[in-house]
């Protein structure tokens, strides 16, 4: 029988149990795809409960407009991040620093260098996993199938529908390639890089094609299925070269999220988490609001944990409210409420 008495003297012992397991849970990085790294940028990041940056505006880090990055300009966006409290877990590869590798043409072999200094300027200044694509029709309006639809409150989403470019011709600065092609100008480019990456202890993490269909516009799609992602780690196996899991794009493909997340978390091979939900799949779908979609966020949820996935997960896509301010810091802080009740429900379950 619990008297006052053995009551109070348990209850030590019992905060001291919570306080261990609360130590003991899983927790990934939450963290948030930022444009910039403004001082109100950064502020809001660090009041939503974030620790950790991934930055993608980084066409503005390359100040001399050089193609590539240095050490120092490595430095100062650390420096920025950690005077707000936070670590700048990965950077985006900009578009334009390897467009000539990814289109096949004279230069690339410049590119592929200059990307290798990146690689080891970011090792050099802190940055240890940095993000990449491999789509060289770099568009996300009305010339690739995307277009607004209204959600829930007259909010404002992305969709987008194959339907609108099936009869398209080729993009002005994209000339078709086949799968084959774009394929060989892929390994081309990721043998040296990868190779610099491994040598410099960063890991690359491709984030898949989006909106993911086999081709547009006569160009092929390399990551537009999970298989591919298969191959590409098959084709290099180290630990320089992971995934980026955005979750909404493998949505899209008409997979079994869940399946795909154990096969690649089981593997190690999440470098990066994109937790965002659709409804519909390709060749027709709409970004929605991260409770509405057709993935199930708690099952996905606890998939990463089972696979102890600790890297950066980030909200990415948020649909536009009437009120939002930036890129979308009120949705995206929604998300992140979302995100983090998700987590804890998952450590309970």
């Amino acid at each position: 029988m619990w008297t006052r008495r053995r009551l109070l003297a348990f209850l030590p012992a019992l905060s001291a149990t919570g306080l261990r397991a609360a130590r003991d849970e899983w927790m990934p990085k939450i963290s948030e795809n930022v444009g910039d790294l403004k001082p109100a940028t950064l502020k809001w990041l660090a009041q939503i409960g974030c620790r950790h940056v991934v930055f993608q505006g980084t066409d503005q880090v390359d100040r001399e407009k050089r193609g590539y990055w240095l050490r120092s300009e490595i430095e100062d966006a650390r420096k920025q991040c950690e005077q707000a409290g936070l670590t700048l877990e990965s950077m985006m590869l900009p578009h334009g620093f390897y467009i000539k590798a990814m289109l096949g043409q004279p230069g690339r072999d410049e590119q592929i260098e200059n990307i290798c200094r990146c690689v080891r300027a970011a090792a050099e200044g802190g940055v240890s996993l940095i993000e990449w694509r491999f789509k060289p029709d770099f568009y996300w309006g009305d010339a690739v199938g995307y277009h607004t639809a209204e959600g829930r409150g007259g909010a404002k989403l992305k969709a987008f529908d194959y339907s609108r470019v099936a009869g398209a011709g080729p993009l002005d600065d994209v000339p078709p390639a086949s799968f084959e092609e774009m394929w060989a100008r892929f390994r081309y480019f990721a043998k040296p890089v990868l190779e610099a990456a491994e040598k410099a202890g960063v890991r690359m993490t491709m984030h898949p094609t989006d909106p993911p269909v086999p081709s547009m516009r006569g160009v092929a799609h390399v990551f537009h299925h999970p298989d591919n992602f298969r191959r590409m780690i098959a084709e290099f196996p180290t630990q320089a070269c992971g995934v980026t899991f955005c979750q909404g794009t493998i949505t899209e493909m008409g997979v079994d999220v869940a399946k795909e997340i154990r096969y690649f978390g089981g593997q190690g091979k999440i470098y990066h988490v994109h937790f965002r939900n659709v409804k519909g799949k390709v060749p027709k779908y709409t970004e929605s609001f991260i409770d509405e979609g057709d993935m199930d966020m708690l099952e996905a949820m606890r998939a990463y944990k089972a696979v102890n996935y600790t890297g950066p997960i980030v909200s990415d896509h948020t649909p536009k409210l009437d009120s939002d301010v930036g890129f979308g810091l009120i949705g995206r802080s929604y998300s992140h409420g979302y995100i983090r009740a998700l987590i804890h429900a998952a450590n309970r379950m």
